[in-house]
């Protein structure tokens, strides 16, 4: 027994040693840029162009397919008079009567071009609440205010006013940058981006990289980090929205039955909540070895082990909703319809359920299980359209990424630059049949509460923060198109 029991010992102690050395060897994965070049920027005429951009409405609804044309058509004009350095060297195209596709041609017109991608239309925005009507684009208070000062005119106007700054210092991209501005992206992109990807595939255009919304600066959110860090988006969760509808007899309320059509459909959701998918680290393991270095002691002993540690991790990550929907396949119950009087019994319940698929998962598995634990024959359920699949994943070790991360440590040297998984939709998927290389960030800071304000009341953005995305967004430029 004595013998067991220092084996055991020794054993435990060999483990502890070996994570621990693994935690010192636990280097930075960090880029070292160089300084960023200097770039002249008029930041009150940039300000102005904003708070002009944003005051013009161009609202997607769920029930249309594009942007009211007469603010899209409002703000192509907007553009067009405001960057006259751009309007006089680079070609300009209204691709279906929405979307604006730019061209500033390279000097080697052989290599994949780099494609930056953003968006003219806005969601919906009611005015209660608000401490600055959502399309005033006041500038109150150090902020630029108004739906898409966030999501996503700071990124049009960013990528704008950093090709005006730099054609003025006389700079030439050795590749073809592409400037792709889609007008229906909060509804899907199928007349914007989808277009405009087709267009270039029928061109012959290959890309070397699209960089596109997604992921922000973000501080105080990712577990156990101090610093700043930036999130660039190297895939999408796929998403599918299910009808689950059961079909009980009706009658009167005064006689109801064992099992109700609300009952049965209640307890089928329910059990799609018990019933949740399994949870791994595949889609977020990048995220914790880029920031893993960068954390203290212990947290990077538990990070630089993960062969040992991930289910503590991921178990960890569960518990809280945000973390959780980048570790599993997420289940939302979004609509639930029945009835039509207080003592008449329903003969059928409606529900949708909305689901945000993990990468490596498919549509058709996330399907398959959602018939499988609901189980119940009075319960039908059925694929509303046809879903969107995981994207891609862009490799973060690839030459753009790190590029990339150069380029926003140039302007942000203390940010800390990690790969991560978009749990929404972008633009940016419609272009994955161009290039294998597509990151989705957006070079602004942000705090917990401000996050709450993208899709939601005071979207704002900081007037210094802008300046310096426009900063970044030209130092991608001049590092992925030197």
């Amino acid at each position: 027994m004595r013998r067991i029991g220092l084996f055991f010992v020794v054993a435990a102690a060999l483990v502890g040693v070996i994570l621990v050395w693994r935690a010192s060897r636990f280097s930075s994965r960090q880029v070292q840029p160089g300084p960023a070049e200097p770039l002249a920027i008029d930041s009150a005429e940039a300000i102005r162009r904003l708070a002009l951009a944003i005051r013009i409405p161009t609202i997607s609804r769920d029930d249309s397919l594009l942007a009211d044309s007469v603010p899209l058509a409002d703000l192509h004009r907007l553009l067009e008079q405001s960057f006259p350095r751009i309007r006089a060297a680079l070609s300009r195209e209204v691709i279906n009567g929405g979307s604006l596709l730019y061209r500033w041609q390279g000097t080697d017109t052989s290599l994949p071009a780099l494609l930056l991608a953003s968006h003219l239309d806005v969601v919906p925005a009611d005015s209660a609440g608000w401490s600055h009507l959502p399309f005033s684009g006041d500038v109150a208070g150090g902020y630029v205010w108004g739906r898409g000062a966030l999501d996503d005119k700071v990124g049009v106007l960013g990528a704008l006013e950093a090709v005006e700054a730099l054609l003025g210092l006389g700079f030439r991209p050795h590749r073809t940058v592409y400037l792709a501005f889609g007008g229906d992206e909060e509804v899907g992109g199928r007349a914007g981006a989808v277009a405009i990807a087709a267009e270039l595939a029928r061109r012959g255009i290959r890309l070397e990289a699209v960089v596109d919304e997604g992921g922000l600066i973000v501080q105080g959110i990712v577990p156990g980090v101090s610093a700043p860090v930036a999130t660039v988006g190297v895939a999408e969760k796929g998403n599918v929205s299910i009808g689950l509808e059961a079909h009980v007899s009706g009658g009167h309320s005064s006689m109801p039955p064992a099992r109700t059509a609300i009952g049965v459909l209640s307890a089928a959701i329910s059990r799609l909540e018990r019933n949740q998918f399994p949870a791994s680290l595949r889609a977020s393991r990048g995220l914790f070895e880029a920031v893993g270095p960068e954390m203290a002691w212990p947290s990077r002993v538990l990070f630089a082990n993960l062969w040992l540690f991930e289910p503590i991790v991921v178990r960890r990550l569960t518990m809280v909703p945000s973390t959780a929907a980048a570790v599993r396949t997420t289940i939302a119950p979004t609509i639930m319809r029945a009835g039509t009087k207080e003592n008449v019994l329903p003969g059928v319940a409606r529900a949708v359920v909305n689901l945000r698929i993990l990468s490596g998962e498919t549509v058709a598995g996330t399907v398959d299980r959602v018939r499988r634990v609901v189980a119940d024959s009075a319960v039908s359920v059925s694929v509303i359209g046809t879903g969107d699949e995981p994207s891609p994943v862009s490799s973060a070790d690839a030459p753009p990424f790190r590029a990339l991360a150069g380029a926003i440590r140039q302007i942000h040297p203390d940010a800390v630059v990690a790969p991560f998984l978009v749990l929404g939709a972008t633009d940016s998927r419609h272009y994955a049949s161009l290039t294998a290389n597509i990151y989705r960030f957006v070079p602004l800071p942000v705090g917990g509460a401000d996050l709450t304000r993208i899709h939601g009341t005071d979207e704002r953005v900081s007037v210094a923060d802008y300046v310096n995305a426009v900063r970044v967004y030209a130092q991608i430029i001049r590092a992925l198109a030197p």
